[in-house]
């Protein structure tokens, strides 16, 4: 992934789309090596899911790429896939790669694969809206004269969202399913549940403030980076600050101090790029 970035800055986009697709593939081959080990599917546990979501980023970024032509996508989610498989390789007292047994209400791989790894992907498109969202916000601010509302960069970008709000809308529906499957009941408020209800709200808010004319495609572009932090709630917060519900088999602990920095120094970015605006 870090040779197809360096690759395609440089100009080379036949070039960096096969070094990106290279990458893709070993990243496909890893990842079915511990499903076959495991025996199930690769998002039971905090490590597994960033692995996933990475492959899930650079997938969604490889297919719009071909079909829209726009090396944006894969500009846009190299740097996301790199960051997400060096935190998984450095921090192994945060993100536990152990391969163990499945707690009870786990053991269940078809719900596994059609509500975890659905709703993980629904994180994966908004990531790669995150990426994308840097890349106009950071046009409007260095090189303002090159960008405008007719831009395509922000079809591009509305595009993405619309994917993860429909993957994030049908992982959430079957959640309820297989919660009323397991515990008896459809929706208890748990705070897993209540995130991921929080982040879809924010996107479908943001996409229908696009539609209704409530904000310009500037806006657009700060909702889809100032959004992803319900995601990061609903995926790091409840498991790693909350800790508490009925999706304990994803506690963990660690890793706020920086979580909250980056966090920090991406909304002074924002704010410094509408200031500029």
């Amino acid at each position: 992934y870090l040779a197809a970035l360096l690759t395609l800055l440089l100009g080379g986009q036949r070039a960096g789309t096969w070094m990106f697709s290279a990458g893709l593939a070993a990243h496909i081959y890893g990842l079915g090596l511990r499903c076959w080990i495991a025996g199930r599917p690769p998002v039971t546990n905090m490590y597994e899911s960033v692995i996933w979501v990475s492959l899930g980023v650079a997938a969604i970024a490889l297919i719009f790429a071909l079909i829209h032509r726009a090396r944006i996508y894969l500009l846009s989610a190299a740097p996301i896939a790199i960051l997400g498989l060096i935190l998984a390789d450095m921090l192994p007292s945060v993100l536990n790669p152990n391969i163990g047994p499945l707690p009870p209400v786990l053991r269940d791989n078809f719900w596994l694969i059609t509500h975890v790894l659905t709703i993980t992907l629904g994180y994966s498109a908004f990531a790669l809206g995150l990426g994308l969202g840097h890349a106009v916000l950071a046009r409007y601010l260095f090189k303002p004269r090159s960008i405008d509302d007719k831009s395509q960069l922000h079809h591009l970008l509305y595009r993405v969202l619309q994917l993860g709000v429909l993957l994030l809308a049908v992982g959430t529906i079957l959640g309820g399913v297989w919660a009323n499957y397991s515990w008896g009941r459809f929706w208890g408020w748990d705070p897993k549940e209540t995130w991921a209800l929080i982040a879809l709200l924010l996107y479908i808010f943001a996409i229908h403030g696009r539609m209704a004319g409530w904000w310009n495609q500037f806006g657009m572009s700060v909702a889809a980076v100032v959004c992803f932090n319900g995601v990061l709630m609903a995926w790091y917060g409840v498991n790693f600050v909350l800790g508490k519900g009925l999706h304990s088999y994803g506690f963990g602990g660690g890793g706020g101090a920086w979580v909250g920095a980056i966090v920090g120094l991406d909304l002074f970015f924002i704010g410094c790029c509408i200031v500029a605006r």
